[in-house]
């Protein structure tokens, strides 16, 4: 026989024996989420209905078998073996229901994202004596200009790649340093 109880805050803690194993199942639901972990905990076979404690530090769990107490702790969504016995007098004792199967997810599947619309072409931006246009990628900005995607720079239409002084489009050498504009 399997138990399942309320923990509140949308949690839920299943337990269950299955030959030797005491398996304990966390569920969480929020808005959006859903959270799922579980434990099998080696004690033997239960002689004893399972008890569940609340207390300060969160849930405890006490299983009774063939084997001796056993106690889990149950902390957010971990689950941990305690070694020795808690000090459980002043815990409060939690009502667990019997149940024949083990939780399932509550919440729907997401579904699947819609493709993402191509990007409309950005239009040219014009400031004063600024401008800029995409495809090819240019900039322009008084006598100045630049674009990419071209062989060759654009800048050496305007100026020398070696000295930055002033150059004509037609020049083949720069008339400030001599390199040669090719």
């Amino acid at each position: 026989m399997a138990y399942l109880c309320n923990l509140g805050n949308g949690q839920q803690v299943f337990i269950d024996n299955q030959d030797n194993q005491t398996i304990v199942t966390l569920t969480g639901t929020q808005a959006g989420q859903q959270q799922q972990s579980s434990s099998g905990f080696s004690t033997g076979k239960w002689t004893a209905l399972p008890i569940l404690y609340r207390n300060a530090g969160g849930f405890i769990l006490r299983v009774e078998s063939d084997r001796g107490p056993h106690y889990v702790q149950l902390q957010g969504s971990s689950l941990s073996a305690i070694a020795t016995a808690p000090n459980l007098e002043s815990a409060e004792v939690i009502a667990m229901q019997a149940t024949e199967t083990a939780p399932r997810a509550t919440m729907e599947p997401m579904k699947p994202m819609e493709p993402i619309k191509p990007m409309e072409p950005i239009k040219p931006m014009k400031m004063g004596d600024m401008e800029m246009r995409m495809n090819p990628m240019e900039m322009r900005m008084g006598n100045m200009s630049m674009s990419m995607g071209e062989s060759t720079p654009s800048y050496r239409q305007n100026f020398c790649p070696q000295c930055g002084a002033p150059v004509k489009e037609n020049d083949r050498f720069c008339a400030n340093c001599g390199d040669r504009l090719s």
